[in-house]
């Protein structure tokens, strides 16, 4: 009996540490479900990479976050093991395990707390702004990007019809849709961009209402941006 108490005590506190890490990463602007997803990815070691986790890479105070929940999961995994080493002898420490549960649901509550949710965002946001440059910016986060948006990048292949067409032809007066650079080999191209005569084989980064840009380029767009 008291081996299964230990087992659900132990599993209460990773829960804690899940709950309170998802919450910190959505002050920073994450969206829950994936910063759900990346949380247990991380304290569970796994490694799965996906395309979403640059959204945790690619922002300072994300990675700050990452760490510390990384180095819980190994943590964890030495406190499991030493804890199978206790239950053979029958030494288990309930009470210290009942402790460390009551501290982390009081973190929680205060996490979840209004005045905490905005103090701690107004302070992550002022965080970014004073201590990194915009360019240490993750790129969604330093173009005020909403959820429905999205970052892509589009290739012009050899009979397009926008082979050397102007790049403005790209887009339409009430389109939700900008231009950023246009990538000619290695050279970028920023300067009167609506100017420019699209060659094939140059590469357009556009941001703007992800749907929009689904439907009018899907066949354009390049594998990492599908």
């Amino acid at each position: 009996m008291g081996e299964v108490l230990f087992i659900l005590l132990y599993s209460t506190i990773m829960w804690l540490v899940i709950e309170i890490a998802v919450v910190l990463f959505v002050y920073t602007g994450l969206n829950k479900q994936i910063a759900r997803y990346q949380v247990i990815s991380m304290l569970t070691a796994t490694g799965f990479t996906t395309d979403e986790s640059s959204l945790i890479i690619d922002h300072p105070i994300r990675r700050k976050i990452s760490a510390g929940v990384i180095l819980f999961g190994y943590f964890s995994l030495a406190v499991m093991i030493s804890s199978i080493a206790a239950l053979l002898s029958n030494d288990l420490r309930v009470n210290l395990l009942g402790m460390i549960i009551l501290v982390f649901f009081a973190i929680l509550l205060v996490l979840r707390n209004r005045r905490v949710t905005a103090l701690l965002t107004d302070k992550f946001e002022h965080d970014m702004d004073m201590e990194y440059d915009l360019e240490d910016w993750p790129l969604k986060t330093a173009l005020g990007l909403k959820d429905n948006d999205m970052v892509a990048m589009l290739e012009i292949v050899e009979g397009s019809d926008y082979e050397n067409a102007a790049s403005e032809n790209l887009l339409m007066r009430d389109d939700d849709i900008h231009l950023l650079f246009i990538r000619r080999g290695n050279v970028i191209l920023r300067k009167s961009l609506f100017q420019v005569k699209l060659l094939a084989g140059d590469r357009v980064m556009v941001f703007g209402d992800e749907k929009t840009i689904k439907e009018k380029f899907g066949d354009m767009l390049t594998e990492d941006a599908r």
